[in-house]
């Protein structure tokens, strides 16, 4: 299993957050030996900043964008196809969506803060591709894994995610799995220890280990379990009166950029 084909959102009409963006895209690209579709668009919804600018203020931006990303690409030595709002008819999610579904990855860089856009962009590219989505915040990109955490709850999008991520955790210096034991959402099913028969019959070393949440939330208990470089994990859409109740480590997962970078699947 390997990456041939990474897909990308670059927003040009933020300059800083498309340049630390660009960076965390062509430097995984690079490690993994993938080549690169970048989105260049403005993740803008009717209200948000992005939407007051002209449409020859939006084309200068995206025309200028692609110059830079072709000179970094070639710089960096990673394929690049590079596709405007010209190329598409849909909204911004959808756009992400329908791209990832014609290749191995989707990643985004996330901002700490992430608008309403990039949210968009991030629930259509989980929920509606098919595919993994690695979230990268823009201050620490994916670089050497020392450390993977694999967050295990028997569901198919725990199983999807962790699958996902083999050519990552291939690369792994460490890899732990983690199930949250006094989770509500646990479910019965194939134990932490089978998962790390199942990734030394791929050469990769794990353990597992049983962790509680406490007074925390699932993801803050997960990311909170250890330092890592990486957090792979499944993602369920849930009704919106669940996560008010019960929370959400989905629901936590889109409202804020992680902080470290996640590979997550539903």
């Amino acid at each position: 299993m390997s990456i041939a084909l990474t897909v990308t959102h670059l927003d040009p009409c933020e300059p800083e957050g498309m340049a630390l963006g660009l960076a965390g895209a062509l430097g995984f690209a690079s490690n993994y030996g993938s080549a690169l579709t970048a989105l260049v668009f403005p993740a803008e919804v009717v209200g948000e900043k992005t939407a007051t600018r002209t449409e020859a203020e939006i084309a200068s931006a995206e025309a200028n964008a692609a110059i830079t990303i072709t000179t970094a690409a070639e710089r960096a030595g990673v394929a690049v196809d590079i596709r405007t709002r010209s190329s598409f008819a849909h909204g911004i999610g959808a756009v992400l969506a329908d791209q990832m579904r014609v290749a191995d990855l989707g990643l985004l860089s996330v901002a700490p803060e992430p608008a309403i856009g990039v949210r968009h962009l991030i629930a259509g590219a989980l929920f509606d591709s098919g595919r993994p989505l690695l979230l990268m915040p823009q201050a620490a990109p994916l670089g050497t894994i020392q450390r993977a955490l694999v967050a295990w709850d028997a569901t198919p999008a725990a199983v999807r995610a962790l699958h996902a991520a083999l050519p990552l955790l291939r690369r792994a210096g460490e890899v732990r799995i983690l199930s949250v034991s006094d989770d509500k959402e646990v479910r019965p099913g194939q134990s932490g220890i089978a998962v790390t028969h199942h990734l030394a019959r791929h050469g990769i070393a794990a353990t597992f280990e049983s962790i509680e949440r406490g007074d925390k939330g699932v993801f803050a208990a997960l990311t909170s379990a250890a330092p890592a470089d990486l957090l792979v994990m499944g993602v369920v859409r849930h009704h919106p009166v669940h996560s008010l109740v019960f929370g959400s480590a989905t629901g936590d997962l889109l409202q804020a950029a992680p902080p470290l970078p996640v590979l997550a699947m539903a």
